[in-house]
């Protein structure tokens, strides 16, 4: 009964983990991520754009990495690649456009309770939107304060 009831946990095991194996990387479009990697190139050496504003050192790298993935992916197709060479480039794809991703694109959630309600949201906004609001928030109340000193009378109150 026992070996029985271990076999049946066994294969159960064996199913879920299958199930949640990972899925396989997606194709890409070698000749579109040379293009994109161009169009980075011409960023950096122009000074413009997210990537313009990079650090010496990072933009050395970006490129180091970009003629690796250059050389790696010229004249072939995503199928022609071997599964470290697919591994390698999408590294580094990955790493030039973390690079270029700045404080600002950083997405924030949090958690927030409805007034009036138990039901709590999830809010998510990046970085820069949350500083957006939060100045706009304060300039509005300064606005309101302001206003509320005003009266047709004066500071002193009505003679």
């Amino acid at each position: 009964m026992r070996k029985i009831f271990l076999s049946v946990v066994l294969t159960a095991l064996c199913a879920t983990a299958t199930a949640f194996a990972a899925p396989p990387a997606t194709p890409f479009d070698a000749q579109a991520v040379l293009e994109q990697q161009k169009t980075i190139r011409a960023d950096i050496d122009a000074g413009k754009g997210a990537y313009g504003k990079l650090n010496p050192a990072t933009r050395q790298e970006v490129r180091e990495r970009q003629d690796k993935l250059s050389k790696l992916l010229e004249n072939r197709r995503y199928e022609d690649l071997s599964q470290a060479e697919q591994d390698q480039a999408r590294v580094d794809m990955a790493w030039i456009e973390y690079a270029g991703k700045t404080d600002d694109d950083r997405l924030v959630c949090e958690r927030v309770r409805t007034v009036g309600s138990n039901r709590v949201e999830r809010i998510c906004k990046t970085v820069a939107q949350r500083r957006e609001e939060k100045k706009s928030n304060k300039d509005s109340a300064d606005r309101a304060l302001q206003n509320r000193n005003l009266s047709p009378c004066g500071p002193e109150g009505c003679s």
